[in-house]
């Protein structure tokens, strides 16, 4: 038992480190070796930018072991890793963030439009409702107006269908006279007709009697 609370003692004395992260600098390639010195063989060439995890620090503080691909680890020269992405990373992540603020800008304009639109259309029903209000109101006012004053609906309708009856009796007397007048223009035209068949008779007979004695005189002085 207090040989387990001296052990867990220990490792609770031992320091704790924190891993950072480092990146390789701007050179083409930098060479991770299998020991913390350059004789040990290359185990792998990391491209400028690549993200390591620090694990420890050799005695002389030249070499650092680094995480890479995951889980495998070896040593690299500390003076080829920085605190911060190179410039080119950099420039890369910012170029992607610009182009990803357009894309944000051009959706954000295009809701906006959107918005205006539909701003616009509910100005337009507003002012629809606003009138069909109006229209109501004015409705009402007139429905209110009727329904105070119901006598004098009354005699207003009253009134009007005595004035309709009198038209109604107009409109008969002058389709009467109407009718009169046709037939007296027709019995008009009835006796001048007549009147012109009998004088064209009477005509008739006098030319042929004026015709016949002309002749008979004509021959009287033949003799």
């Amino acid at each position: 038992m207090y040989v387990l609370a001296a052990v867990l003692l220990s490792m609770m004395n031992q320091p704790v480190f924190a891993k950072e992260v480092r990146y390789v600098s701007d050179q083409l390639s930098v060479p991770v070796r299998s020991g913390a010195t350059t004789g040990h063989r290359i185990i792998k060439f990391l491209t400028s930018g690549t993200a390591l995890t620090v694990v420890q620090t050799s005695e002389d503080g030249k070499f650092l072991q680094v995480e890479f691909s995951g889980d495998r680890t070896g040593w690299v020269l500390a003076e080829n890793l920085m605190n911060n992405p190179g410039a080119r990373v950099q420039l890369a992540s910012t170029s992607e963030k610009l182009e990803k603020s357009r894309k944000l800008n051009k959706q954000l304009n295009t809701s906006i439009a959107e918005l205006k639109s539909e701003i616009k259309q509910l100005k337009s029903e507003n002012a629809s409702l606003k009138s069909e209000r109006i229209n109501l109101s004015n409705s009402l006012d007139d429905l209110k107006i009727t329904a105070a004053n119901p006598l004098a609906l009354s005699k207003k309708n009253t009134v009007l269908k005595k004035q309709l009856g009198k038209a109604e009796a107009s409109v008969s007397r002058l389709e009467q006279d109407n009718q009169q007048l046709r037939s007296n223009a027709t019995q008009e035209w009835f006796l001048i007709g007549g009147g012109v068949s009998i004088g064209s008779l009477i005509l008739g007979l006098i030319l042929t009697r004026i015709n016949w004695r002309r002749k008979r005189d004509s021959w009287g002085g033949s003799f």
